[in-house]
């Protein structure tokens, strides 16, 4: 095969083969062919034939010594048109990759489910090593990820209704063990301690990471010892579920997370969100609790007169070097300042 004396040429002897074609030194068309003669093999897409078969085709249309900017634009274009065929192949294998580990993912999470439904019922076992083989082969068989899903999804479909009465009590036993482990059992609607230091903990670490404020409320209700004396226990349960229920509405705004810290003692975590506007937050919480039409309890009967109560909140931004605990002390300290200071007070921490 004969090799065209443009693309095969020492680097020295170009620039006077472009003379002679009547291109000159022009440093448009001097990096045409730079990119022809180095750089085209580099799209590792294109079989060696196929290198040297654009090669010729581009060294071809420089050899028909049209230089205007016209034809320039059209190499230029042809050129452009072979990186994209290669940039494009390469994104799809990246693609297919991608899909065969999401794959591998799903059919690791199948396999999991079929392991917690295997003690289920002896009966089932059969039916459950069948839809387990049937369910690897659709995955490991397919292509096409939505399809696979579809495929899948339809099957389990197929296994819950065939076993509904245990997938209703297996999704009853993971509710309750989801409030259970998560959730305070005399406030329903705010998370526990547990979770409480699961979530700080991992956005103490994501806020380190993105460099974005994070910011906590603590709030004690005011003399609720005295609520509990005068009243009785019953009566003070009920002013810490309307506590809950005010501060779960005011987490909601702006998507913080509510939980009991201990005791009468409820605090807020607010992601992104630095001390002056967490402050602010935390006195609209106060008033709200402090405007609360409070009624005790007696025997079912809400009593007529309300009873006012009211708390105080510490609140508090992650500072460079701090860890939760650190967080949550400042939070304290400002909490405590606040009731020293007269009570029914938002005091923030300094920084």
């Amino acid at each position: 095969m004969t090799k065209n004396p443009l693309c095969s040429a020492d680097t020295g002897k170009i620039i006077d083969i472009l003379k002679t074609a009547g291109i000159g030194d022009d440093p448009n068309w001097m990096a045409v062919i730079l990119f022809v003669r180095n750089l085209l093999t580099k799209l590792s897409v294109f079989t060696d034939e196929k290198k040297a078969e654009i090669q010729r085709e581009i060294c071809a249309e420089i050899l028909k010594k049209d230089f205007s900017d016209e034809r320039y634009d059209i190499i230029v274009a042809m050129l452009d048109m072979y990186i994209m065929q290669n940039i494009g192949t390469q994104e799809l294998e990246e693609a297919l990759t991608k899909e065969k580990q999401s794959a591998a993912l799903l059919l690791q999470e199948m396999n999991d489910i079929i392991n917690s439904m295997q003690g289920v019922n002896k009966l089932h076992s059969d039916r459950l090593d069948s839809f387990q083989a049937s369910a690897t082969n659709a995955i490991q068989g397919g292509t096409n990820k939505t399809a696979i899903l579809s495929r899948v999804r339809g099957m389990f479909q197929e296994l819950i209704t065939e076993f509904k009465d245990e997938a209703r009590e297996l999704n009853a036993k993971a509710d309750h063990f989801e409030r259970t482990a998560n959730f305070d059992p005399l406030l329903t609607g705010l998370y526990n301690r547990r979770a409480m230091e699961t979530f700080m903990n991992s956005a103490v670490k994501e806020c380190c990471d993105t460099c974005t404020p994070l910011s906590l409320m603590l709030i004690d209700v005011d003399h609720f010892k005295r609520v509990n004396d005068t009243y009785g226990h019953q009566a003070g349960d009920d002013v810490l579920r309307a506590l809950a229920r005010i501060l779960t509405a005011h987490a909601l705004q702006y998507d913080g997370f509510a939980a009991r810290y201990g005791g009468e003692e409820l605090v807020i975590i607010m992601k992104d969100m630095d001390l002056n506007r967490a402050a602010i937050k935390s006195e609209a919480v106060r008033a709200d609790v402090e405007n609360y039409d409070f009624r005790i309890r007696t025997n079912g009967q809400l009593s007529e007169a309300p009873l006012q109560f009211t708390v105080s909140v510490g609140v508090a931004e992650l500072q460079k070097g701090w860890n939760a605990s650190s967080l949550v002390s400042a939070a304290d300290s400002a909490m405590y300042k606040a009731k020293n200071s007269g009570r029914n007070k938002v005091c923030a921490a300094s920084a």
